[in-house]
């Protein structure tokens, strides 16, 4: 169980207390956690990241190359790989499949340099 995170800020309930996830909800934020942060930039965890921050939407096959970055980011997530992407306007959307479902998780733009 680990508390819920929504764009970078932790969640709160209706008692004011941080809300927790489980289960789907919290093998997807923990890969969004991954694909967020630049790889290394953590200081506890260096090896935690992705290189998307250096993606660049031009070009041919831009879409197979972040979705390249991001199955690379997930690969400490058992079951855990990237099926698809779309650029948005708010940052890009990765559509995931894990042993426990599928989801979709965002990369906001405000979090990343894209």
């Amino acid at each position: 169980m680990d508390l819920k995170v929504e764009k970078g800020v932790h969640t709160l309930g209706p008692q004011g207390l941080p809300q927790q996830v489980e289960g789907l909800e919290e093998l997807l934020q923990n890969a969004c956690l991954r694909l967020s942060l630049h790889r290394g930039e953590f200081p506890y965890g260096r090896e935690l990241g992705s290189g998307l921050h250096q993606w660049e939407a031009e070009g041919e096959h831009a879409i197979e190359r972040a979705l390249a970055l991001a199955n690379e980011a997930l690969l400490d997530l058992p079951g855990v790989q990237a099926e698809s992407a779309m650029e948005t306007e708010e940052g890009m959307c990765f559509s995931l499949r894990t042993p426990l479902g599928e989801g979709d998780v965002m990369v906001w733009k405000a979090l990343k340099a894209f």
